[in-house]
């Protein structure tokens, strides 16, 4: 249950982050994203996700990713989501890097008045270019904590707000090893939602991802529209 505790503390460890001497560099892009959800039995969701992601100032194309993902509601308030994607990222020379990353969430929701409150632990591990690196095989793993917080403004506009923190357990590729065991990105998102119809809406919103506690620091700015259908 998300406590007014939890988001202090999720405050005071952001304010006393402390950056390192590092090169920076900020980017902007868009993220486009199409939802399908199958509701398969009265818990069970199927749902599939495929999303385009541009950066260098929305000028070239960064990934394409196709998401399945299954939903099952233990009830009101918890619900695990294992799920499998697929990633396609482009490289410098327009060749394309594929990675594959499997996933388990763990979903806490509450509901209070007009505010939906909801906190996120998810595990992640992925491989790159398996067959065609000698590092293929390496798995990064990651674990990511996101809370978010929606108001239901109108019967069709809900606004909201997250914030994700991301812990690497471990990175083996690179220098990404210098830096396993600790917190080094943190997501903020901020946007709407609009009904369109019970089985029709759309998200807009603006992300910021900051980078710290490691040498090269990427920070990007983000808009993003995602459409989803209940079919």
């Amino acid at each position: 249950m998300i406590t007014i505790k939890k988001i202090i503390l999720v405050i005071t460890v952001l304010a006393s982050v402390v950056k390192v001497n590092a090169q920076t560099t900020n980017d902007a892009g868009m993220w486009l994203t199409l939802t399908l959800e199958k509701k398969i039995q009265k818990n069970f969701i199927l749902v599939i996700d495929q999303e385009m992601r541009l950066k260098e100032n929305f000028q070239r194309v960064n990934l394409f990713y196709t998401n399945l993902r299954v939903d099952y509601k233990f009830n009101k308030t918890v619900k695990i989501s294992p799920s499998y994607r697929a990633i396609q990222k482009e490289r410098l020379d327009g060749t394309y890097s594929h990675r594959h990353r499997i996933m388990l969430d763990i979903t806490l929701k509450k509901k209070v008045r007009k505010f939906t409150l909801s906190e996120r632990i998810r595990y992640q591990a992925e491989v790159q270019d398996y067959y065609t690196s000698k590092k293929g095989e390496l798995i990064e793993q990651y674990l990511r904590f996101k809370t978010d917080i929606k108001y239901a403004f109108t019967e069709k506009i809900s606004p909201f707000f997250s914030s994700e923190l991301r812990y690497q357990i471990r990175s083996p590729r690179g220098d990404g090893s210098l830096y396993d065991f600790g917190f080094h990105r943190i997501r903020n998102i901020v946007g709407f939602e609009y009904e369109i119809s019970k089985k029709q809406s759309v998200n807009i919103y603006y992300l910021i991802q900051n980078e710290f506690n490691i040498s090269d620091i990427e920070n990007i700015y983000i808009v993003g529209i995602a459409y989803s259908l209940s079919i």
